[in-house]
């Protein structure tokens, strides 16, 4: 899963990059408008239950609805209507999988579809299969190299189905030796964190680019501090049901008192509750292993896991580890079965 691929070190670079007052108009128009496109993202996550029409998200981004049409477009990559259904959608998927899930009635509605037929339709056009289909297949539980597994290792497609594929599924020794590791995983009482964000979207890998912008805004502004600050990824999106390409993670910096940000920096809450909390130090080839066998764990602990993001807290540098690791929990919320 999302790691914090760049070094603390990074920070030591931000004092040779060009400040805010030597930008170009360029950069600066550009920070603006990815500033309102992530606004009208965080619009629709909290209200996805609701009518969200073009007009009315346009106003959130402050532009016209037919320039705000043409520019989210061409920055998401698909359309404001096609990435709020691919949402509703991706959370049915999710609500449908849990043990034991609300009627097909109740999820339509809850996800912001105005009937169950409409619901129904858009469903299959994305999976492929009825969302009654869909509870009955196999639930993903492990990942490798970007293919999903069963519990019992079976190759799965993102609907779910098996793959008829000769040597891609994995016996029970081979899932106990490539996708687990040793851990203390534990249920805790999270508190609430406030955190400062740039946000990403795409492959786990790939958001050192995110923390390296909000490292060099936080940096000069006495936000962050090598080896005092923590800083955590949150992810917003299941990559069994969503294509990486999509998945949405803030890079955040935790905070504790309110910040004025602007820009590309954004701000949020991590919601406090209950978690399961596994402690690791990985290296970065690790995370994957490591968020296998949080996944392993909930077979087996009675819990189920629970609304709201899961995120990974980063405590060190990992330049001063002695076998260059990172410190991390992975936390992911629960609820009973």
């Amino acid at each position: 899963m999302a790691r914090l691929e760049q070094s603390w070190s990074l920070v030591v670079s931000i004092f040779i990059l060009p400040t805010d007052q030597y930008m170009s108009i360029q950069d600066r128009s550009k920070i603006e408008y990815r500033a309102r496109v992530n606004k009208v993202m965080d619009y629709i996550d909290q209200h996805l239950d609701q009518n969200l029409d073009l007009c009315t998200i346009a106003e959130v981004a402050n532009f016209s609805p037919f320039h705000f049409h043409r520019i989210f477009t061409f920055m998401i990559g698909e359309s404001p209507i096609d990435y709020i259904q691919r949402l509703r959608v991706e959370r049915a998927a999710w609500k449908l999988r849990e043990d034991d899930p609300l009627s097909i009635t109740e999820i339509a509605f809850d996800c912001g579809f105005g009937s169950v037929s409409l619901f129904s339709r858009t469903f299959k056009r994305y999976f492929k299969v009825t969302p009654s289909q869909f509870v009955k297949l196999e639930k993903p539980v492990y990942s490798s190299n970007g293919s999903v597994f069963s519990k019992n290792g079976q190759m799965l497609r993102k609907n779910m189905k098996a793959v008829s594929a000769e040597g891609g599924d994995l016996c029970i020794t081979e899932l106990k030796q490539y996708f687990f590791m040793k851990t203390n995983i534990e249920v805790l009482e999270m508190p609430e964190m406030k955190a400062i964000y740039v946000r990403h979207m795409g492959p786990f890998n790939e958001i050192g680019h995110a923390y390296e912008k909000l490292f060099k805004w936080a940096f000069p502004r006495g936000l962050f501090t090598p080896n005092v600050s923590k800083s955590a990824t949150v992810i917003h999106d299941d990559p069994t049901v969503t294509d990486i390409e999509k998945v949405r993670q803030s890079a955040c910096i935790i905070v504790t008192e309110d910040v004025k940000v602007e820009g590309e920096i954004g701000k949020l809450s991590i919601p406090g509750g209950k978690y399961a909390v596994g402690h690791f130090e990985l290296g970065f080839t690790e995370f994957e292993m490591a968020w296998n066998s949080m996944c392993n764990w909930f077979l087996e602990s009675g819990y189920q896991q629970g609304d709201g993001c899961t995120y990974e807290l980063y405590h060190n540098d990992y330049n001063t580890h002695p076998e260059k690791k990172h410190i991390v929990d992975i936390c992911i919320p629960v609820k009973p079965l």
